[in-house]
């Protein structure tokens, strides 16, 4: 068990560390570009992303064709917050009334992870709100590897079939967000 969670954390912090690395140098991206469909498209297409998610998250919301790119940037990050904060009420709720013994120690885990999460979610609001990207991507990326130990915490135990959807969905937010701040940076 201890090895599956240090290997899925290598594994799913890499391909990120990667694109870090790489796309400050080759960003074509302005926080001043209107966003269209296009443009929707272009940002979901990133590698890491998962981009079928991340086209039906943006176009869902008619919003989102009425910003900017610094713009959408709050909008993502305030969507990651808000399910940041439903989920952190889930993990609460799942502590207190589990009567599983096993559970209890993740569960309590988790609740630690999403407020930890959730701060650096915080965080990352206010500096892309003043447009600084890089320290919104690491305050974004912090809470995605956050999240990504609690998944790896309820690996392979008997948890209500809603939750692993729902970790995942704030996962993959955070990821987004550390995307297209990562791309606003350069």
């Amino acid at each position: 068990m201890a090895f599956s969670y240090v290997k899925r954390n290598i594994f799913s912090i890499l391909p990120i560390l990667v694109l870090l690395s790489i796309t400050p140098l080759s960003s074509s991206f302005s926080p001043n570009d209107k966003v269209t469909k296009e443009l929707v498209n272009q940002l979901c297409s990133q590698p890491t992303i998962y981009k079928h998610f991340c086209v039906a998250w943006l176009n869902s919301d008619p919003k989102t064709f009425t910003l900017d790119l610094h713009g959408l940037m709050g909008m993502v990050i305030e969507k990651t917050e808000l399910l940041g904060y439903k989920n952190l009420a889930m993990m609460k709720g799942l502590a207190r009334t589990t009567t599983d013994p096993n559970l209890k120690i993740p569960y309590g885990s988790c609740v630690t992870d999403y407020e930890s999460s959730i701060k650096a979610i915080e965080g990352a609001k206010g500096f892309a709100s003043s447009k600084e990207y890089l320290l919104a991507t690491k305050a974004t990326f912090e809470a995605f590897n956050t999240i990504s130990d609690c998944e790896a915490l309820l690996e392979q135990q008997p948890i209500p079939a809603y939750v692993s959807p729902r970790n995942l969905m704030f996962e993959r937010m955070c990821n987004i967000d550390t995307v297209f701040t990562n791309l606003l940076a350069s």
